[in-house]
């Protein structure tokens, strides 16, 4: 028996089931007269059948509308996924503006707190790490064309410390040797304690205070302050915190690891102290450390 034969067979019976029915119902509606046994045996044999049909079709409907549902769902999941996203750059932008007005508040603190300093603020535009993924060298947006131009050995700060002095100055732009750089040296002190040295980068790794031996108990956390001698830092700026309560002797020194007070990769903005050397007494040149320039 071939496939379209019976499906022709399957509907016919289909057919006969529900027509059946109709039309017993039908004659049985046009006079009132009691039920025959024929119709009995009619809505006996085709009332499995209308079930069954009316079983397919409700889930068939159901279906249908649990697809529609599902797709509005999921369209308004979207609308609400989108919805966040946007909330969520909303709310980092926000964030962004917010640290940036910090700083830039902080930096006015700064500059009214530094009376005796003639600051001009730039923005770091790149940085240079180095192989460690440390950073090296910053770049600035500003230069020798500047209304007030950069120059080499200025200073530049933050509110946080010192970050360390102009090394190139080319066109609208200038780099920085980081205090953290091996050929950075700066005349420093131990704020309280009386104990003058030298603050020395060492390349990738965290500088170093150098000082001759003394009995003064130092201790991990304690302030590095510039103390003006070399003649390029000011007086009074922050450089570092003593990084460690061990220390190590260096031929006739005495040698402790010191962190930054500015954190490098975080650096956005910071200020150019363009009367650095007007800025230190001429009492206080009286060191004897060498300094490179």
């Amino acid at each position: 028996m071939s496939q379209k034969s019976t499906r022709f067979k399957i509907a016919l019976i289909c057919l006969v089931l529900l027509v059946l029915p109709l039309f017993s119902m039908y004659f049985h509606g046009r006079t009132e007269r009691s039920q025959t046994p024929v119709e009995t045996v009619v809505i006996g044999i085709t009332a499995p059948g209308q079930k069954l049909v009316h079983a397919v079709f409700s889930n068939l409907v159901a279906a249908v509308k649990r697809y529609t549902y599902l797709v509005e769902v999921e369209a308004q999941n979207e609308e609400l996924r989108a919805g966040i996203e946007e909330l969520k750059l909303t709310a980092m932008k926000g964030r962004r503006l917010e640290e940036e007005n910090q700083r830039l508040r902080a930096m006015l603190e700064f500059r009214d707190e530094q009376k005796g300093l003639a600051l001009t603020a730039a923005r770091v535009i790149a940085r240079e790490t180095s192989p460690v993924f440390s950073v090296s060298r910053v770049r600035l947006d500003r230069g020798a064309d500047g209304k007030v131009p950069a120059a080499a050995n200025m200073p530049v700060v933050t509110p946080e410390g010192v970050v360390g002095r102009v090394e190139k100055v080319a066109g609208d732009y200038c780099d920085v040797m980081l205090v953290t750089d091996s050929r950075s040296k700066m005349d420093v002190q131990v704020a309280g304690k009386g104990v003058s040295g030298l603050l020395v980068g060492t390349g990738d790794g965290l500088p170093v205070f150098r000082f001759p031996y003394q009995k003064a108990r130092l201790s991990k956390g304690d302030v590095l302050i510039t103390t003006g001698h070399d003649r390029l830092f000011p007086k009074g700026l922050v450089a570092g915190y003593l990084g460690s309560d061990e220390s190590k002797q260096v031929g006739q020194q005495i040698e402790i690891p010191v962190e930054p007070a500015v954190r490098f990769p975080m650096l956005q903005e910071v200020f150019l102290v363009t009367n650095a050397q007007d800025a230190v007494p001429p009492e206080a040149v009286t060191g004897s450390w060498e300094v490179t320039r």
